[in-house]
Parts: structure tokens; sequence; C-alpha cells
């Protein structure tokens, strides 16, 4: 017998257009249990170690790429982005319902930045809640409180990015001061949103014993409001992406952290009562 996917929306709810670039199934480091996680497209950062360069720009844009046809390389397009609407994304989103019932998982909606799309996040939220799908929203909280505002009581849990904790450092490395950013963690925290604070270590950038200490302090002095604190080694997975788009690799000289590394980090995250966990 055919299965079929049913899901509900509310009938005042107008189904927005959003640019995604990808859609990956049975994530498990992206929120609790098995999940599929969404890619929107458009980030206000530019991290010096983004992941996901293809993700900045707002906009679907085709690169020249070569394809291997036959042992040849032959000349090809590739396209970053495509445009759906959110009742067609919810359709697919759902597909895996079942795993997310049986493991406790969900959806996670992540980006570039998410909240730059904010109604139409706010709209495939209300879908998640209707169908009472878990909810997760990955952020780099550098979006208007207002954004967040929208979204703070369909959203189940918050991946919250701590990048840098000095404002200068925060402005060299990712082209934005950190005021709004740990302004709205406070925002979420007061209104009593569940939130995962996560670090990305990236060594020589935010590994210093001040920019260390900084984040333990800030986290720790937040530790009962928050549920956990993930510590999310840098890698260079990314490579080959700069290199398809035609674009320098603005993090070429950093290396990646090893286990001995990663896990001296978390002793001293854990020294203060944090609950750490490497990796998402």
């Amino acid at each position: 017998m055919p299965r079929f996917s049913i899901f509900f929306f509310p009938a005042s709810v107008f189904m927005s257009t959003v640019v995604y670039f990808d859609i990956k199934r049975f994530a498990v480091h992206d929120g609790p249990g098995i999940r599929t996680t969404l890619f929107l497209k458009g980030c206000p950062l530019r991290c010096l170690w983004c992941h996901n360069p293809e993700s900045q720009s707002m906009e679907p844009f085709t690169v020249e790429i070569e394809r291997k046809v036959s042992g040849r390389s032959v000349p090809a397009k590739k396209t970053y982005g495509e445009r759906a609407e959110v009742g067609e994304l919810m359709e697919i989103l759902l597909r895996d319902r079942s795993f997310y019932e049986e493991s406790g998982g969900g959806i996670t909606f992540s980006g570039g930045e998410p909240l730059m799309q904010p109604e139409g996040l706010a709209e495939l939220l209300e879908a998640c809640r209707e169908n009472g799908i878990h909810s997760t929203v990955d952020t780099c909280g550098a979006v208007p409180q207002g954004h967040f505002e929208s979204i703070v009581e369909s959203t189940d849990l918050f991946l919250f990015d701590l990048k840098n904790i000095d404002p200068g450092l925060h402005q060299k490395f990712t082209g934005s001061d950190n005021k709004l950013i740990l302004s709205n963690a406070d925002y979420l925290i007061g209104k009593g949103a569940s939130l995962i604070f996560r670090i990305p270590v990236v060594p020589g950038i935010n590994t210093s014993d001040d920019e260390v200490n900084g984040m333990i302090g800030f986290a720790s002095e937040r530790k009962d409001s928050i549920e956990a604190l993930h510590l999310l080694p840098y890698h260079r997975i990314a490579d080959h992406k700069y290199l398809r788009m035609g674009l320098k690799q603005p993090s070429a000289g950093v290396a990646e952290p090893d286990e001995i590394y990663m896990e001296r980090m978390k002793e001293k995250f854990e020294s203060t009562g944090l609950e750490v966990v490497i990796g998402g």
C-alpha cells in the first residue's frame, strides 16, 4: 500500500517562497534524534572559516565547473540555490516523519542564517508546530531582535553560535561586531527559550587564553539557563567548494584541531560546571 504524507497548515498562513541550497536527510548533529536539515541562503556574516560559502548570497547563482564523463573532463554548470514555496518544502521535509517520531528528532533550519528569510522561516516553523514536529533553528544571532520575536514561541530549540567574545576580533574575523549577537542570546534566555551555545573551535582565531576565558565567563554566567555548550572543531572539508566557486580560501593557513586539543578545550569549559559536548 502506498504511503502518503499528511500535513496541515493553519488557514491564516500565507505560503511564502524561500531560497535554499541543500536538504540533508538523516542528520544526527543538528539537534536531538534523526533530523532533516534545510539550509536556507543568505548570511549577514563573512566568517573567515565559513564552511558554506555558497550560502552567503541571498540569491541563487551559477558557476562554470568541470565534470568527469567516461574519464574525460567536460565543461558544465552548477547552480547554488533554488526557490520553493513553504508548502512544497514541507511536503519534502515530512517524508521522514516516521524517523523523527521514532528517534525524538525533527527538522532543523540552518544556512547561512535562516533568519535572513524571517517570513518564510516563521511559516516553516508554524507548519512544524501544526504537525507536531520538533523544530530547531541554527543561528549566528546577527539579525534584528524582531526576527527572533517572530519565531521564539514556535521554535523548540535554538543552536546559537558564539564565535569570538572580543568585539574587535569578532569584527575582524566575521565582518561584524558581536553586540547584537550577545544581546539576542540574552533575549532568548529571557524568553525561556531552549538554547545550546555552539562554539566553532578555530585555532588562532578564537583559541587564545583571553578568548577562551571570555567565552567561558559568558557561558558559565548563563549555565543555568542553557541546555549545553557544544565545541565544534574546525575542519577543511569546504576547501573544494571554494575551488569550485573560483574563490580564494580565506582560512587557507588555519589548522584543524586534533582530538587532544579538543579534549583540553572541553576540560576548560567543564571546569565551571558547564555541560559540554564535542561536536553537535
